[in-house]
């Protein structure tokens, strides 16, 4: 389950190993930036905490990204992508899948690592990443999705369809919703999914 929105600054992830050259430690930075950025907010979160997390020197957060600032447009760089889980399905399963794989979660939330989700809720609330996240959650997940349903004006059901499963996720994950847990897992995803369904049949 994702960690609860928080106000505080999150203590250190971890203690990382030094990098062996620029590569390594420009992706230990990007690997340290999403976890921090999805657990706190934007506005919350230096560069040196990322630094301490990456296990490197503050100063090299400037040198390979140029700042906070460009750094979280990486970090969250398909956050939201959609493009490598449905290829070659069925769309006649496409509510049932996508609905299940919201009920239990991804495999990098379970281990705490990255959580999408998180990065939605605090842009959400935060003026400096609010207008980066959205357009980057519809050019990833939105625009995407509307190319693999039926008719014309398919953005406006895959944003229904977005609605839903930000929802369910939010309840679910983030607020830990005690009406969502196993016993009425299979009824939540039934109700949930034939409503996707309806905006995929058009």
């Amino acid at each position: 389950m994702p960690s609860r929105l928080k106000t505080e600054p999150a203590a250190p992830i971890a203690v990382a190993k030094p990098a062996r050259n620029a590569g390594d430690t420009r992706a230990r930075i990007l690997a340290a930036a999403r976890v921090r950025f999805s657990l706190d907010a934007y506005e919350n979160v230096g560069t040196r905490d990322i630094a301490a997390d990456a296990g490197v020197d503050a100063a090299l957060v400037n040198r390979y990204f140029g700042g906070k600032e460009k750094l979280f447009d990486e970090a969250i760089h398909d956050a939201f992508a959609i493009k490598d889980h449905f290829d070659g399905l069925d769309m006649a399963q496409f509510g049932q899948v996508i609905t299940t794989l919201v009920m239990d979660g991804s495999e990098e939330r379970r281990e705490a690592k990255f959580d999408a989700l998180g990065i939605l809720l605090r842009a959400s609330g935060s003026p400096a990443t609010q207008e980066r996240v959205s357009a980057r959650f519809h050019a990833e997940f939105v625009l995407p999705l509307s190319r693999l349903l039926r008719g014309r004006d398919a953005e406006l059901p895959a944003a229904l369809i977005a609605s839903y499963l930000i929802g369910l996720a939010t309840m679910k994950h983030a607020l830990g919703s005690p009406l969502l847990g196993a016993q009425t897992q299979r009824k939540a995803v039934a109700t949930v999914s034939a409503a996707i369904q309806v905006c995929v049949e058009g």
